[in-house]
């Protein structure tokens, strides 16, 4: 295979990548909303809860629930993280075997 076809499949191998990557990160951007949506409802149901039961079940639900946000908040940090840290390190090798094939191709 000549460079040049290498260098197009290498550009549609990254094209898909990045596809793949832009959807994820719009799925991703989707859990966020769904889960500030679904933090509102729990909000509002605490509330009523609260007011009716004793002080000391509401302090727990609070605290319970204090907990599980900072849980979920932790684990979407991890997968933007670990999506970027992809998207990184594939645009890296991306380059590099521009770099390469364009090297090859200058020879």
């Amino acid at each position: 295979m000549d460079t040049k076809k290498r260098i197009a499949q290498l550009d549609d191998e990254h094209l898909a990548f990045r596809r793949k990557a832009s959807e994820l990160e719009w799925d991703y951007h989707e859990m966020k909303r769904e889960a500030r949506n679904f933090s509102e409802e729990m909000s509002n149901w605490v509330i009523s809860f609260c007011l009716h039961s004793s002080p000391a079940d509401s302090s727990y639900i609070l605290h319970q629930i204090e907990e599980n946000r900072e849980d979920f908040e932790r684990k979407m940090r991890r997968y933007e993280d670990r999506l970027n840290e992809a998207c990184q390190e594939e645009k890296r090798l991306y380059n590099k075997k521009l770099d390469a094939l364009t090297k090859e191709s200058k020879q």
